[in-house]
């Protein structure tokens, strides 16, 4: 399974019939091949969301600002409205 994560994760694209075969003999049903696409997709979009907004990553650095927040040491994080836009089309 871990092979067949950071197939889709890294080349989306590449994943073929053979990779859902693999799966398969190593004992992964259809609900649980689907179960595990949905959440290795989810994380997915949820990360490049987060890189694509400016906000910041999980990490220690976003843990000791919550705490700093927390006990009133800083400044609450906002949203970086500096960062250029990646959006094209209508409106940009």
């Amino acid at each position: 399974m871990l092979g067949y994560v950071k197939k889709l994760t890294e080349t989306p694209g590449a994943v073929d019939d053979a990779d859902f075969d693999a799966l398969r003999a190593a004992g992964w049903d259809e609900r649980g091949i689907y179960q595990a696409n949905a959440l290795i997709s989810f994380f997915n979009f949820s990360g490049r969301m987060e890189a694509a907004s400016g906000l910041p990553m999980d990490g220690p650095q976003l843990g000791e600002t919550a705490r700093q927040d927390a006990v009133g040491n800083a400044q609450p994080q906002r949203f970086n409205a500096s960062r250029p836009s990646r959006r094209s089309g209508p409106g940009s």
